[in-house]
């Protein structure tokens, strides 16, 4: 038996105005560590493949091409909403006897998935159990996704050339970065996120500690953690360090968290060689960080900056430009703000109301938009979707344009 399993290419994809260009270059390459967990989690008899066409920049066509030429009985698509087009070409266009999906476009629109062509649709965060028992038994519709993190092998990186994702812009200068996960989900509700797990499971210190090893082996000279909120809990977060003394493991490292540490735990990770901290801040200003439902405010990030400071940890601080809270005065005041906290990277993203996010539902009961376009395009992809500003041209290009001269200011700085 046969199986591929592959990620979207960005050909044809929903437009998304997030993330400036400064920041996302166009050779990203992201490791499907979705799509090796699950190859780590079959069996050992079978025969699969990944394929990573946005790593690649592969066309829809190329795509399909590398997809037939494998000739696998079984295809797995890894998709979120915004590669709805592709995938639908990719379902209709490919031969393959089963096709399934999964991802967070597969939980929140597993009918339409199957309407246009998916054998079957798996439902829920981690697939890994429910994917190997269909390897067997094939089955059709909806398949509810119950795995939980600590129950499955953490993706064997060796089924992936490494180096071919080493950051190719590396703005930090973390030498041979290597992506994991210690932990899913965020427990935390903010207007503008389409996390789709809401209570956080991590994993054991044991086995966080056991793939760090791992990639440290594979020769990363740096390890970055991706997890949605890596420091929600601080006894877990203090027992990684003890476990690190225990298995008298040194490196570098970092992580994406929230800004909330106390100085013990920031003394804990400074010492056992964490080195950065990627932290959604998004705004200096109380109205701004209460209209996102931020679970902190200004004086959280202040006391945090300071803490960060002290320890000689780095921070990354995003920030998002565009809230319509936003005024002339924040607007004049911010990068000088992002100084005097001594943010070493500070990152500029754009408001965007993104599918299944409670600031695209507001926007649609207060009238904003007139009707449900992810909706539309959803039940109905067409290439290269884009859904209106919700404020028009004129704002949107303001936002756009602030967001350009901060990021020029502090690149030139």
């Amino acid at each position: 038996m046969k199986i591929v399993l592959t990620t979207m290419p960005k050909d044809g994809e929903a437009i998304s105005w997030i993330t400036p260009k400064y920041f996302k270059p166009d050779n990203e390459r992201m490791m499907p560590l979705g799509l090796l967990s699950l190859v780590t989690n079959l069996p050992d008899d079978v025969d699969v493949e990944i394929l990573d066409p946005p790593s690649h920049g592969w066309s829809i066509d190329q795509t399909i091409e590398e997809i037939e030429t494998r000739k696998p009985d079984i295809l797995g698509l890894s998709v979120v909403t915004l590669q709805a087009w592709p995938m639908v070409e990719i379902l209709r266009r490919t031969t393959s006897a089963y096709k399934v999906v999964g991802g967070p476009h597969a939980t929140h629109y597993a009918d339409q998935i199957l309407a246009q062509g998916a054998d079957a649709v798996f439902i829920g965060q981690l697939a890994d159990k429910e994917f190997a028992a269909a390897v067997k038994t094939q089955p059709r519709g909806k398949v509810i996704c119950k795995t939980r993190v600590d129950e499955i092998k953490f993706p064997n990186r060796r089924n992936v050339d490494l180096s071919f994702y080493y950051p190719q812009a590396n703005l930090f200068k973390a030498h041979n970065r290597v992506v994991m996960f210690s932990s899913i989900g965020c427990p935390y509700r903010c207007v503008f996120c389409d996390v789709q797990t809401k209570k956080t499971q991590r994993k054991t210190p044991e086995r966080i500690l056991d793939e760090m090893i791992h990639i440290h082996e594979l020769g990363a000279g740096s390890i970055h953690i991706l997890d949605d909120c890596f420091n929600v809990n601080e006894k877990e977060v203090q027992e990684i360090c003890r476990q690190m003394d225990a298995m008298n493991l040194r490196c570098e490292w970092s992580a994406r968290g929230k800004p909330v540490m106390s100085p013990e735990t920031a003394r804990m990770l400074a010492e056992r060689g964490f080195r950065r901290i990627h932290v959604g801040m998004e705004a200096l200003s109380d109205t701004t960080l209460e209209f996102f439902n931020k679970p902190y405010r200004c004086a959280h990030i202040e006391t945090f900056s300071r803490t960060m400071n002290s320890a000689g940890i780095d921070v990354l601080g995003y920030f998002i430009i565009g809230a319509p809270t936003e005024t002339a005065e924040y607007r004049k005041t911010l990068a000088s703000k992002i100084r005097d906290l001594n943010i070493k990277y500070p990152y500029f993203n754009i408001l965007m109301p993104l599918p299944n996010t409670k600031y695209y539902d507001d926007l649609l009961k207060e009238g904003v938009f007139p009707k449900d376009y992810w909706r539309e395009f959803v039940e109905n992809p067409v290439r290269d979707f884009m859904v209106p500003f919700p404020y028009g041209t004129e704002k949107h290009d303001q936002d756009v344009a602030f967001a350009c001269e901060l990021i020029n200011e502090f690149k030139t700085n």
